[in-house]
């Protein structure tokens, strides 16, 4: 498989704590682990080499082997709650052959907390990459209310436009279109994840996806709307 002839590998981060929901990677969701939606996206992906998953967590190493999955032990230095991602992708290089290494192979970065992001949005947004002539991408979704509207405030607790006071007067059809990463999809190669010492954000492609594919699971609430969503299908 791969991307004009690059290894592509996926990895999906897991750890067994979290804010929030507890253990929300084994939750169950529409009769699957919150987990298992993320893995067999990135299993039916035309393009994926690997899915490996990067755990602090025994259950949730061998739970992820059980679906096909290669697991990675994180040391709990990097997956604590200060524990940044960039940290985890640095762990997860050093874990992989030198072989795969030197092939500089695109990463795939897929939080599990997106159960609604499926195979055809991971294909689609490689091929646009590709098709876009693109080395990193980043999934987003639009912001609907627009930054340049808002506000931040002075030493003195007054209001201060966040950009020039007249855009925030502005219509909102006047203003650029804004986009946040919705955590979805990250794609980058190897080497550019080095050189930048993080994730390659500013000359992206941006792959955008609609609001309710972008659900991204943090709360309670999330977890009961991903519920009537995934139940329904």
């Amino acid at each position: 498989m791969g991307l004009n002839t690059t290894p592509v590998v996926c990895l999906i981060p897991a750890r067994g704590r979290s804010k929030g929901v507890y253990r929300k990677n084994m939750r169950t969701i529409a009769g699957k682990s919150l987990i298992d939606f993320t893995i067999l996206a990135a299993q039916h992906s035309n393009y994926a080499d690997n899915v490996y998953i990067s755990s602090d967590d025994a259950t949730i190493l061998e739970h992820a082997r059980t679906l096909g999955a290669i697991g990675i032990a994180r040391p709990d230095e990097f997956a604590s709650d200060t524990a940044s991602a960039i940290a985890v992708v640095e762990h997860f290089l050093s874990m992989l052959p030198d072989t795969l290494l030197q092939e500089d192979p695109y990463i795939v970065y897929l939080q599990p907390t997106s159960p609604l992001r499926t195979s055809h949005h991971i294909d689609d947004a490689l091929e646009q990459m590709l098709a876009a002539k693109g080395q990193s991408l980043v999934s987003v979704s639009e912001v609907q209310k627009s930054p340049f509207k808002m506000f931040t405030l002075d030493e003195k607790g007054r209001l201060q436009s966040l950009f020039d006071e007249k855009l925030s007067n502005a219509r909102r059809q006047d203003l650029p279109e804004v986009f946040a990463p919705n955590g979805a999809i990250y794609v980058f190669r190897a080497s550019e994840f080095k050189s930048r010492g993080g994730f390659p954000s500013n000359g992206s492609i941006p792959f955008v996806m609609n609001t309710e594919d972008s659900l991204d699971i943090d709360t309670e609430d999330d977890i009961c709307r991903a519920e009537i969503i995934l139940g329904g299908k």
